[in-house]
């Protein structure tokens, strides 16, 4: 996701300290979900960011088709194969065409509404939680984490943490398809960090979560951290907007 306001000095943003990565600072995307099924086909997401950005998403979006769209999303369909994990799933917005093309799908979810919407929707493989929830010796020829799936690493520090959880469950020849949003339009006065790391703050019907750390990462960043962890890492497409989508795959000795 984007944020089109991303300068706006908005009284209501969340402040920076002890942010929260569990489940229930995504809560409100669930309650948002919930509402869209139940006919609340208007229902909207509300997102803040402590750089100033605000953002009111239309839930339908997680129910989109991104193969009917163009960009980033539809090349990362193009580009799956094999035995696919995707990470932070949704509603199934990719879990379900790539099931359709035949490949075999692993949805990891850890929203419990989400979780039913997918088995709802017909989504076969279905795991409630993040990398947690899979075997240990489980592995994958695609991993996909879209919908700005890098930010998942919370932090730049976090990032190259981050891909080694992935890499532990590529298979050999394997790759890792993720996108993210260059966060460079967006500089405000230096306060120390790197610009992408913000703190995020969902809400949904007058209700808030607690903030949470949240990472966009520029193209060159990501594949310096990724040759470190032992990657290549190939832009395959980019938005007007500075959202690209890259290939990351195991470096050749």
């Amino acid at each position: 996701m984007t944020f089109r306001d991303r300068r706006s000095q908005d009284e209501g943003r969340p402040r920076r300290g002890r942010p929260s990565s569990g489940v229930a600072a995504w809560r409100p995307l669930d309650e948002a979900l919930a509402a869209y099924v139940a006919g609340r086909e208007d229902a909207l997401l509300e997102m803040r960011t402590d750089v100033g950005g605000h953002e009111q998403v239309e839930v339908s979006l997680f129910f989109r088709d991104p193969a009917e769209g163009a960009g980033v999303e539809r090349r990362a369909l193009e580009e799956c194969r094999g035995r696919v994990m995707d990470l932070g799933a949704g509603v199934g917005a990719f879990s379900l065409p790539l099931q359709r093309r035949g490949l075999q799908v692993t949805a990891l979810e850890v929203l419990p509404t989400a979780c039913g919407i997918l088995r709802s929707r017909g989504v076969r493989d279905v795991r409630r939680g993040g990398l947690d929830a899979l075997d240990a010796l489980e592995r994958f020829d695609t991993v996909l984490a879209m919908m700005n799936g890098v930010g998942l690493a919370g932090s730049l520090s976090g990032l190259g943490r981050f891909l080694a959880a992935l890499m532990d469950h590529l298979a050999t020849g394997g790759q890792i398809l993720a996108d993210s949003t260059d966060p460079e339009p967006w500089r405000i006065a230096d306060d120390g960090r790197y610009p992408g790391e913000v703190h995020m703050q969902l809400g949904h019907g007058g209700s808030r979560g607690e903030p949470f750390p949240f990472l966009f990462v520029d193209a060159e960043t990501l594949g310096q951290v990724a040759h470190r962890s032992g990657l290549t890492c190939d832009v395959l497409a980019r938005e007007d907007d500075g959202r690209y989508l890259v290939r990351l795959s195991a470096q050749a000795f």
